[in-house]
């Protein structure tokens, strides 16, 4: 008797899969050293692109503390005030969201974020950086 091991193909990519979201997810809830002990001010999970790569929902998340912002997905990105040129407000279709200008070669040119309370992402880097 054969075991067709074609079969099993559907539930290892179904399991790959899940396995590859959860990871996803856990990345994204990493911590930058600078947030130990301290409240974010503002903080959701996002739709955002960083770079070429467009992060849905659950696996971008966007804080906003009194010294800096954090965007983290498959890296955590720290961006003081400092560090950061301006904020514009950019639109691509449907979509409302910021794109972050900062001055960190190491980082990508293109960060935006897309959070769904926009008036509260205002007020919370309000006279931090300039919004344009």
């Amino acid at each position: 008797m054969e075991t067709n091991y074609f079969a099993l193909l559907p539930l290892v990519f179904l399991a790959a899969m899940a396995g590859f979201f959860v990871w996803m997810i856990i990345r994204k809830n990493r911590r930058h050293g600078a947030e130990a002990g301290k409240s974010a001010i503002y903080a959701t999970n996002c739709t955002g692109t960083v770079g070429w790569i467009t992060y849905k929902g659950v696996f971008l998340r966007l804080a906003v503390y009194a010294e800096f912002l954090v965007v983290a997905c498959n890296r955590v990105y720290y961006f003081p005030f400092s560090e950061i040129m301006h904020i514009e407000r950019h639109n691509f279709l449907f979509r409302r969201g910021y794109r972050i200008h900062h001055k960190n070669p190491s980082y990508p040119q293109r960060i935006e974020v897309w959070p769904e309370n926009r008036d509260a992402f205002e007020s919370a880097i309000a006279g931090k950086t300039k919004i344009i």
